[in-house]
């Protein structure tokens, strides 16, 4: 149609203000609408949920005077008491039967003396050393335990130590390994199948099968020099290893240097090298035991016994029957701490915004003039930094019997990354219907929630690396909300100037709105999700 120019930009001005407000009143319109599906009952606490609020306890939290809340360090110390009197103030209590939030254990320190050391001992023309390995020239120890140890046994060669069922190949097979040292090499077998053993779930997997099937200890071959590897990760290798006082001690475990491996096989004429290719060419095992030596380890360990806490606030629900039952959120308050040169690993995202996160969501629920009707835990936990000290703690000396207990929603990390991104592991292994509870309450939030990480088989293993797994593997159904790690991560530069405190407002909106839901069902949650329980 022609018009004069005039005319037409007068008729087009008027279309686009009409436009523009028919858009205002359909944003309005949306954002009534999606008020409304927050429960009244739940709605005053929803709104409580702000940016600026957790800004200001984050900042505390992430502060240097809290000099990276190292799990057995006066930081986190400081920060146990401010936690406690935070969640005081907003009106929550301790546990029923408790006189303190603070549920105190203690951990065992433990160092490797640089004296320690492997030695190879030629058996075939009587006892005699043969060579001497070094801490951090040839090896490093990993898992070591608490106790110095002293080991005099065979060593067998047992490939990758893989058993792929999928492809039929098992490097255990025919072997007899009880009582010996396991030599093991990184990787697969480029014919192996996808799954198998892949990333750190491979090492893992490596050192379970050996430990069933009857190894003293297991060498892994390190790709990498370990001088190198030592002068990268000195930081971390130097500082003591942290264990529960009571914790089971695992196999010994050692890498070594590819040099150490190819000295240990020359009485059998095989180096890393040509065994690789061997297995390569035969597509199968080529497992033996080294007749003409032995090794001895000599470990040194010093041992020191020290305290430390978990948090734990409590908020009575309001149904005389299902106040009994609590619904759990958590979050790891421990981080890195604070270093022999003094640097301070400020931990903002890791995990200084869950500990926000659930602070803000507690007091949120303190804010609603009546509580859901299950009671509400949450639990501030420590040392995940060194194995998932706190979480194991607890579940194994719960203060509100894991039987009552529904379900578990962990926060760890929720402060990076894209804008409205927010990854949701675990929530349909063992409960679709706390899956679709989430989804339902994320109808209201509109974060984009991304399932890359939902798999036992992610290479990352991030469903095992959080406290929300020690809560899974006695079938509690869990939530675990993460939005990824960045180049910030286990870094001094984590720091509360990157964080971005709308996202953590949403997010923490999201999980207060799941756990009211959660709280508020007249049943115990179905348990038919696709895995039904934690694994390994």
């Amino acid at each position: 149609m022609n018009c004069l120019h005039h005319t037409c930009n007068q008729r087009n001005f008027g279309i686009k203000m009409i436009v523009h407000a028919l858009l205002i009143i359909l944003v309005i319109s949306f954002q009534v609408s999606a008020q409304e599906t927050v429960p009244v009952e739940a709605r005053k606490g929803f709104e409580a949920i702000n940016a600026d609020g957790m800004k200001a306890i984050l900042s505390f939290l992430a502060s240097d005077e809290l000099e990276g809340r190292g799990t057995t360090q006066r930081g986190l110390q400081i920060a146990a008491k401010f936690l406690e009197s935070q969640y005081a103030l907003a009106g929550l209590t301790p546990a029923p039967g408790e006189r303190s939030m603070l549920q105190t254990f203690f951990v065992l320190e433990s160092k490797t003396d640089k004296a320690s050391s492997i030695s190879v001992i030629k058996n075939s023309n009587g006892s005699k050393l043969t060579r001497k390995f070094s801490l951090y020239n040839d090896f490093f120890v990993r898992g070591q335990g608490s106790q110095s140890f002293t080991i005099d046994a065979p060593i067998v060669f047992a490939g990758y130590g893989l058993n792929d069922s999928k492809s039929g190949y098992n490097d255990y097979k025919g072997l007899n390994v009880k009582g010996k040292i396991v030599l093991v090499m990184s990787g697969r077998p480029s014919f192996a199948s996808p799954g198998a053993a892949p990333g750190r779930r491979g090492r893992n997997a490596n050192i379970e099968a050996a430990k069933n099937a009857g190894a003293v200890a297991v060498f892994s071959v390190s790709r990498q020099s370990i001088p190198e590897q030592y002068a990268r990760f000195k930081r971390w290798l130097d500082r003591p290893s942290i264990t529960l006082q009571n914790q089971e001690a695992g196999i010994p475990r050692f890498t070594i240097s590819n040099e150490a491996a190819n000295a240990i096989l020359a009485e059998s004429g095989n180096s890393i090298e040509s065994l690789k290719e061997k297995i390569e060419a035969t597509k199968k095992p080529s497992s033996f035991v080294l007749k003409t030596i032995s090794i001895s380890l000599d470990v040194i360990i010093h041992t020191e016994a020290k305290k430390t806490q978990n948090v734990v606030a409590y908020l009575e629900g309001s149904d005389p029957n299902l106040k009994e039952e609590v619904v759990a959120f958590g979050a790891h308050y421990d981080h890195l701490g604070i270093s022999e040169d003094g640097t301070i690993f400020n931990g903002a995202d890791d995990d200084g915004s869950g500990t926000t996160g659930i602070l803000e969501i507690a007091r949120a629920f303190a804010n609603n003039p009546n509580p859901p009707k299950r009671s509400l835990l949450f639990v501030s936990h420590s040392g995940e930094e060194r194995g998932l000290l706190g979480s194991r703690y607890y579940t194994d000396n719960p203060i509100i019997p894991l039987e009552k207990t529904v379900v578990q929603l962990n926060v760890d990390m929720i402060g990076r990354n894209e804008d409205n991104d927010v990854y949701i592991i675990g929530s349909d292994f063992i409960s679709t219907e706390l899956h679709n509870l989430n989804e339902t309450a994320n109808q209201v939030v509109g974060l984009n929630l991304d399932y890359k990480y939902n798999n036992v088989d992610d290479p990352e293993r991030f469903y095992f690396r959080s406290d929300h797994y020690n809560y899974a593997k006695h079938d509690i159904p869990i939530i675990f909300y993460f939005t990824g790690t960045h180049e910030d991560y286990h870094k001094e530069t984590d720091d509360v100037g990157k964080i971005k405190f709308d996202k953590m407002e949403k997010i923490a909106r999201l999980i207060y709105l799941t756990g009211w839901k959660v709280a508020n069902l007249d049943h115990r949650l179905s348990k038919d999700g696709k895995m039904m329980t934690a694994v390994e």
